[in-house]
């Protein structure tokens, strides 16, 4: 038996045992994840299907009511809980503000009784960022930054692909008034093709759109701009070429140092400097021919009535009613949504709000602001909030669109404070550094 291996029972039965697999812990999920990612695929929706990528125009229509779908089941799941998601105090007023301005503007504009309950969907949207705790409010800044970087990740190279001459399959697309040559990742707006290189507005309508929804996202995100979504952000922002969104980054720029306690003033000589540097150096590079003075320079350029030619947010025709409208008194009411349609397309901007909505549902519009600006503690951000809101209202006078309105919102409850001094951090609330 010397020559044997002895092999025991007890250690053959072993080689056969396999432990027991506990496969339903793969779909357990703690309620209040559920609860949270309900919220973030409801917010997602309005903040998508309102800035209107070519593959959710079917729902472009329904923002409130597909996020809704999301939204609903998660404000029934986090009342179960023990530490909910929503609950934060202050929510009422600016909720009953919203639903005050969106039924305003339903019945001024001259819609129907849908429109009447899509403000009702509308407010449940807002009430559930309003209703948010703060700390999931922030989180879902970062969530809104990371999904649109991952699109613009894919729709970037796509784009300079194109350029470089790669054979994309592509299609004819319409929507509305908009035509488009769709190459999947990527729309090539027809109204640019005889421009030097097509503006980039990756899957969505207008460069304008793309560039103010970046600045939006970049806005919630100040103090972590060192992020690579934020820096996707930034490139595609750049790649726009859109003068409001280039206007509004400069004003963002000196909002984040002034938010945060610097110095704005060196801000702005360096910034003029380059400014006038790129004027000049793009005015004389290839005599002129070149993406940044045909797209940026010209456009600044005054036109024989005095006006900036690239300020072409509304037609000669649709200029001359608003006028009229103004001396009618019909300014007071609005003329409604259908009377701004009979001029077609290319109408846009402070003076397409007020005719549509007239004088008395901006009143409206700046009770909600009012109401919404005492909900936060942090004032300078409250003011960067309400400062960004009136520059961007001048051309696109969109202020409570999903897709900007809830960046906004976001940078109201930012963690981003002066620096202070000791003999005040007893009354500060400390920075936290980027």
């Amino acid at each position: 038996m010397g020559n044997w291996f002895v092999i025991r029972k007890t250690t053959l039965d072993r080689l056969f045992l396999v432990p027991r697999f506990h496969g339903e812990r793969l779909f357990l999920l703690h309620k209040r994840t559920v609860a949270l990612w309900l919220f973030y695929a409801g917010i997602l929706c309005a903040f998508f299907c309102t800035l209107c990528p070519w593959f959710l125009w079917p729902l472009a229509g329904y923002p409130a009511v597909v996020a809704s779908l999301f939204l609903v089941p998660s404000f029934l799941l986090s009342r179960t809980l023990s530490n909910p998601i929503y609950g934060r105090p202050g929510f009422l007023l600016p909720t009953l503000a919203i639903l005050l301005l969106l039924l305003v503007m339903s019945v001024s504009s001259g819609r129907n009784v849908n429109g009447i309950f899509m403000a009702f969907f509308s407010t449940l949207v807002y009430l559930s960022v309003f209703y948010l705790r703060v700390a999931e409010l922030q989180r879902l800044g970062r969530v809104l930054t990371l999904a649109m970087a991952l699109i613009l990740c894919v729709s970037i190279p796509a784009f300079v692909l194109h350029l470089a001459g790669f054979p994309f399959p592509h299609w004819s697309v319409s929507f509305q008034d908009y035509q488009f040559d769709n190459y999947l990742f990527f729309l090539v707006d027809m109204r640019f093709n005889f421009e030097l290189i097509p503006r980039f507005h990756s899957v969505f309508l207008e460069p304008s759109h793309l560039g103010m929804a970046c600045i939006a996202l970049l806005y919630s995100q100040i103090g972590r701009w060192n992020t690579w979504p934020c820096r996707v952000l930034f490139l595609a922002l750049l790649m726009s070429f859109s003068l409001a969104a280039y206007l509004c980054l400069v004003v963002m720029l000196f909002s984040a140092a002034w938010m945060k306690g610097k110095s704005i003033i060196g801000k702005i000589v360096l910034l003029s400097v380059l400014g006038g540097a790129m004027v000049v150096g793009s005015i004389f590079y290839n005599r002129g021919d070149n993406l940044v003075n045909q797209l940026i320079v010209q456009r600044l350029a005054l036109n024989e009535e005095g006006n900036i030619k690239g300020d072409n947010r509304t037609t000669d025709l649709f200029t001359r009613e608003y006028e009229k409208a103004i001396d009618s008194g019909d300014i007071l009411l609005g003329r409604g949504m259908e009377e701004v349609q009979k001029f077609g397309f290319g109408n846009a901007g402070y003076r397409v709000y007020i005719y549509t909505y007239g004088l008395v549902t901006l009143f409206f519009l700046v009770l909600f602001f009012a109401v919404l600006s005492r909900t936060s503690p942090n004032r300078r951000a409250v003011l960067s909030m309400l400062l960004i809101e009136l520059v961007t209202f001048i051309p696109h006078a969109q202020p409570i669109r999903f897709y900007t309105f809830i960046p906004y919102y976001i940078l109201m409850f930012s963690t981003v404070y002066p620096v202070i001094r000791k003999s005040q951090s007893s009354v500060c609330p400390a920075r936290t550094h980027e």
